[in-house]
């Protein structure tokens, strides 16, 4: 006797795929062109070392390049990025990626972080930010928080090269501010 897969209409299906872990909803992308489909809107993409675990041997830039390449970048609410030897071209595409999606929560650890207004632009969505080990001067996270209007969260952890911290009069919306570790600051 063979199983079939009930009739559903599609955007229950989408919803079930996005509330499968990001492993499970790329494994399932793999078996299924209906679950590619919906792959290519999943909401929550975790790039980081620990998440992907043992399919990031090599290049870790390329592999996490590579998954998001194959995504459409539709529909993602979140971006959590981390890895120690992101290569500098790669991390910028990928956070143009973020924000040509209005993406509402980004989290990135473990490496360095340069934003520019040239390469970034707005977040306009961007509700919730962490910066967990990040390399990011106190000038670049002013450059960040200028452009993020709608930011309510932001949580810096061990970020050793902010000095001060200018918090724009343009954020209205923040209401949490943690820091901890920054010696520097």
């Amino acid at each position: 006797m063979r199983r079939t897969i009930p009739d559903l209409p599609e955007d229950l299906w989408r919803h079930i795929h996005s509330l499968m872990p990001m492993r499970g909803a790329a494994r399932a992308a793999c078996l299924s062109r209906a679950f590619l489909q919906f792959w290519r809107c999943y909401p929550k993409l975790t790039l980081t070392k620990y998440a992907l675990g043992s399919e990031l041997k090599g290049n870790t830039s390329r592999r996490i390049n590579c998954i998001i390449r194959n995504h459409s970048g539709v529909g993602v609410k979140i971006l959590r990025l981390g890895a120690y030897e992101i290569s500098r071209r790669y991390f910028d595409s990928w956070l143009q990626f973020a924000v040509r999606n209005s993406i509402r929560d980004l989290e990135i650890v473990n490496c360095a972080f340069r934003p520019t207004t040239e390469v970034l632009g707005p977040f306009r969505s961007l509700a919730n930010l962490l910066l967990h080990y990040v390399h990011i001067t106190s000038d670049e996270l002013e450059c960040l928080l200028s452009n993020s209007h709608a930011l309510e969260k932001l949580d810096l952890f061990y970020c050793n090269e902010i000095r001060f911290l200018k918090i724009p009069c343009e954020l209205q919306q923040l209401s949490c501010l943690s820091i901890e570790a920054c010696r520097r600051l």
